[in-house]
């Protein structure tokens, strides 16, 4: 009995958190970090306010913790999770996958770019949040993306980091300017053609190994 109890428990106090992340989305988006309250995140998440500080100490916490939330649901979209397939062991083909889960952001995860004008838009006001966001990109993707990239067999030209750089970067910059920037009409783009040459820039095919072009569709 005081098992079942301690287990729902623990579900309630689960179910609260989410609501209060869910609020504070709603808050941070509509009213930008400086404008939202506590007081507003509660009301929107429909728990008291003391429920919010008993999961969180302040304001900054919750924003933490909500990047914290949408870099793991963005991670496990990219690398695999409850709901993606986990990436191929071949490591031009999961580079190759990577690439094209990120260039759908807008489709799989169009709140996640919502995030990211804000965190641009409040990087100058409040930099820490900021840099909080690039610490958890960089302990989440950037070093997943640096160990595909020295896996790749073949003549790879540069520093595996600095590659994975290079490869975040266009991925990045094709979601800013096109999806962010609305520029789909001003620069088009074939985003499959993009992440098969991306992949075959930074990591080319060894020329004993003619097939490895053909799982890439070619």
């Amino acid at each position: 009995m005081a098992f079942a109890l301690a287990s729902s428990a623990r579900q309630l106090s689960g179910e609260k958190a989410a609501a209060i992340l869910a609020g504070a989305m709603q808050e941070f988006l509509a009213q930008g970090y400086a404008a939202t309250s506590m007081d507003r995140v509660a009301r929107a998440a429909g728990v008291s306010k003391a429920t919010v500080y008993s999961h969180y100490a302040d304001k900054e916490s919750l924003f933490k913790a909500l990047t914290r939330h949408m870099i793991e649901r963005r991670f496990a979209l990219l690398f695999g999770g409850d709901q993606a397939e986990a990436l191929p062991t071949d490591p031009r083909q999961a580079l190759h996958i990577l690439a094209r889960r990120m260039l759908e952001v807008h489709h799989t995860q169009p709140e996640f770019l919502a995030f990211l004008r804000l965190l641009i838009g409040e990087s100058d006001r409040f930099p820490a949040l900021a840099q909080g966001f690039m610490t958890q990109i960089h302990q989440s993707s950037f070093l997943a993306i640096t160990e595909l990239v020295r896996r790749c067999k073949g003549p790879r030209q540069g520093d595996p980091a600095v590659l994975a750089m290079v490869f975040l970067g266009s991925l990045i910059h094709v979601v800013i300017s096109q999806d962010m920037l609305h520029g789909r009409e001003v620069m088009p783009l074939d985003r499959e053609a993009f992440a098969t040459g991306l992949v075959e820039l930074l990591c080319p095919v060894p020329a004993a190994d003619p097939e490895a072009g053909a799982r890439f569709g070619r």
